[in-house]
This record gives C-alpha cells, sequence and structure tokens, in this order.
C-alpha cells in the first residue's frame, strides 16, 4: 500500500459497505480526510484497524458523526500521532476494543461519558504502556465542589489489561456507576488509585478521589457498606455471571 489516503469520495460506491478491515497498510495517513455525508456509509456497523502505523488519526469529530450505525470499533497496533483519541460520538456504538496503541496518554474526555455512549456494553483496553487516564479532565471544567456521579448503563464488560503507567479510570472526584456489568478485570495496572467497589444491588463503582488513609477508608467502607471492595492498585477478575446485554455473536 503506497497511497497516503484510503478514499476519493467521488470514486467509490460504499453505501452497503459493513465491515472495513484496514491492516498492515504501511503508508496509509489518512483514511477519509474531506467532508462526507452520512449517505457514503450508512450501513457501516464495525471497522478494524490493524498495524498502519503511520495513520495520523482514524476519525475527525466531523467525520465520526457520518456512521450513524458503527457499533464495533477494534484499533491494534497503532502509534498515533495524538496522545489522545478525537472527542466522538456514535449513538450506536456498543463496543470498543484498543490493543498496542503506545503513544496514547488518555483516551476520551470526561464529557463523552455524559451521554456520548448510549449503547456501550465492552470496552477493552490491553497493553497501551502510556495510557494515564481512560477518561480525561475538561479542562474548561476542571473545579469541583461535588463528586460527579456517571452511568453508563449499558456496560457488561470492563478489561484494563498491562496498563503499567495508568493513574486512575477518570479524573479527581468522579464517581462512574455500572449497573449492568457483570464482567470486571483489571491486571497488572500497579498504579492505579481508583477504587472498584460492588453494591448490594450488584452494581459496579470506579471511584477516583484523593489518596485516603487506612483509618478514612474503613470508616468509608463502614459507611457505605460494599458488599465487596478490592484494594487499590490489586489485579481483579469479578464475574457476575446474571443477566447482561445478549452479545453471543461477539468473539470474547
Amino acid at each position: 500500500m503506497t497511497e497516503k489516503q484510503l478514499f476519493e469520495y467521488s470514486g467509490y460506491n460504499v453505501s452497503s459497505l459493513k465491515y472495513l478491515s484496514l491492516y498492515k497498510l504501511t503508508e496509509l495517513r489518512v483514511i477519509w480526510s474531506a467532508p462526507i455525508q452520512v449517505e457514503y456509509f450508512p450501513n457501516l456497523t464495525e471497522l478494524v484497524v490493524h498495524s498502519c502505523r503511520r495513520l495520523i488519526y482514524i476519525f475527525s469529530p466531523t467525520i465520526a458523526r457520518n456512521f450513524p450505525q458503527m457499533r464495533r470499533l477494534n484499533i491494534c497496533e497503532q502509534t498515533p500521532s495524538q496522545h489522545q483519541l478525537q472527542p466522538i460520538c456514535f449513538p450506536n456504538l456498543s463496543s470498543i476494543t484498543i490493543i498496542s496503541c503506545v503513544n496514547l496518554r488518555c483516551l476520551f474526555p470526561i464529557t463523552l461519558a455524559h451521554g456520548g455512549l448510549p449503547k456501550l456494553y465492552r470496552l477493552e483496553l490491553e497493553d497501551i504502556p502510556l495510557l494515564e487516564q481512560v477518561f480525561e479532565e475538561d479542562e474548561s471544567n476542571v473545579s469541583k465542589d461535588e463528586e460527579e456521579v456517571i452511568h453508563l448503563p449499558r456496560l457488561t464488560h470492563l478489561k484494563l489489561d498491562w496498563l503499567p503507567y495508568l493513574m486512575s479510570f477518570s479524573p479527581l472526584g468522579s464517581h462512574f456507576i455500572f449497573p449492568s456489568l457483570t464482567d470486571l478485570r483489571v491486571k497488572d495496572c500497579p498504579n492505579i488509585y481508583t477504587r472498584f467497589s460492588v453494591d448490594s444491588k450488584d452494581s459496579v463503582h470506579a471511584k477516583t478521589q484523593v489518596s485516603q488513609s487506612v483509618d478514612e477508608i474503613i470508616v468509608e467502607e463502614s459507611a457505605t457498606a460494599p458488599e465487596i471492595a478490592w484494594p487499590i492498585g490489586s489485579d481483579i477478575y469479578w464475574w457476575n455471571g446474571e443477566g447482561g446485554e445478549d452479545e453471543s455473536d461477539f468473539e470474547y
């Protein structure tokens, strides 16, 4: 592959395309660069980008709006130029898998969690050596007097694996609640200070707060009475085995 741009919009009819896989396109810089309309990719549901190491970005915010049916996004062996993925909103996106992306320091702005991923059921992050945060604080909203509670209502699978520099799942003062989570895996994330716990209704919590003493943690746990609370920085393998999304066609 010697071309730096994949699609010349006027030259292709891709209206029926549902699955697009890009593998080892070593010179590819841009997949789609010009403004595009919904009719070009109205049925694209899955995008796999693997070992396209010179790719500058995958989606710009403007282009991302034009994939109304996008459900699964799989990014592997990438070296993107940005330290953060572009803020995007896919109303039907249900699965995000990112593996071996060496330059990423954070993935999404925290604003994306506020309604930008309403159908997300699976989030898998593995071997991203410089990743520091999954959801990063919005610089325009850095001061908070109260805890910020955020729900990802349909998330059932969360995997964080070999993220040695990961400090937190989300910004300081944030509290994520996953009421539908059935599978939680956290492995080799020794520096994370986000605390994971499960309440009496089997909702999983990911709470990022200022470092506490052992006595403070004991007092807080006695007040909130979580059913399960894991030590900060520990490996976690938790499976509820009840409920969850019916996604049997997805390889896990």
